[in-house]
């Protein structure tokens, strides 16, 4: 053993003085370094199980939050498709008495009318602003919907007819959008739809009617431009207000003829076909509005 080695001291004792009050003798406790780590151990022990008892329960709060919000949208959305389930019903009800009054004022004028025929889709250029539907109930009640608003629009047109007739108005008739604003065939109908982008299942609200680049473009009806310029997503558009609440759209044009604030007539050349904006390929976007709704064209071309 070396002699000259020192000895590594052990840890000094540490001394605990405590003075209860002036009439009682001070207590001396010795405590070791080894006690000391013990208690230091002990509370440092405690004091992390206090902090992940705190954490847990603030935690469990939040957790408890989440659930109570998830709970109260379930029931918001519950409330919301009841709604619309309710609004469906009523707008069955109107359609029945609407149709109840069609026939009747049918007979009455001794009118017999057929069904008209729909144009079957063909390949061409496809495009314009897709609609993205939900699941399950949300879809079906969005598909229902659209289907009775095309019925009443449907219904609308020929209870007009009939009194224009009776009245012989044919300024009703030169407004209405039954010309065909190209002679291609259609490539996409209004509808349920697979997206020319992403293939899933959408709602397109107009018609794709494949013609070549540079064919002429005619309106449907008499009436008075109220838009002639670049629209996003439908390229070079032209939309003709004709009275008695219709509108027409005509996108994805090369050309337009006319300005904002012309009156045109049935027939009259408005623009060129194109494949500007969001296009697959040349064609004509033709969408109609009746009182702000978007319906299907084919309730009015021939």
């Amino acid at each position: 053993m070396n002699p000259f080695k020192k000895k590594k001291k052990a840890g000094l004792p540490v001394t605990l003085l405590i003075i209860p009050d002036i009439n009682n003798k001070p207590r001396n406790y010795d405590l070791s370094s080894k006690i000391i780590k013990v208690l230091l151990g002990t509370a440092g022990s405690f004091v992390l199980t206090f902090i992940i008892l705190v954490y847990s329960h603030f935690t469990g709060l939040n957790d408890l939050r989440n659930v109570h919000n998830i709970k109260m949208e379930s029931q918001a959305k519950t409330a919301t498709i009841q709604q619309m389930e309710q609004e469906i019903n009523d707008m069955k009800t109107q359609q029945e008495e609407i149709e109840r009054k069609q026939q009747e004022i049918k007979k009455l004028m001794g009118v017999q009318t057929d069904d008209a025929d729909k144009n079957s889709p063909s390949r061409g250029g496809q495009g314009g602003e897709d609609r993205h539907i939900g699941k399950d109930e949300e879809a079906a009640n969005f598909i229902l919907v659209k289907e009775i608003k095309n019925s009443l629009a449907r219904q609308d047109k020929e209870l007009g007819d009939m009194l224009a007739q009776v009245s012989n108005d044919q300024e009703y008739f030169r407004a209405l959008p039954n010309q065909w604003p190209v002679n291609g065939e259609i490539s996409s109908e209004y509808g349920l739809r697979e997206s020319p982008w992403n293939g899933k299942e959408t709602f397109h609200e107009g018609i794709d009617i494949k013609e070549s680049v540079g064919a002429d473009i005619v309106a449907a009806a008499d009436g008075e431009v109220i838009y002639a310029d670049w629209m996003a997503v439908y390229g070079k558009t032209v939309v003709i207000e004709h009275g008695n609440g219709l509108q027409s759209k005509y996108a994805h044009a090369s050309a337009l003829l006319v300005k904002k604030g012309e009156k045109v007539e049935k027939g009259d050349i408005i623009a060129r076909v194109g494949n500007t904006g969001l296009s697959t390929g040349p064609h004509l976007h033709f969408s109609i509005m009746k009182q702000d709704q978007l319906v299907d064209p084919l309730i009015y071309l021939p």
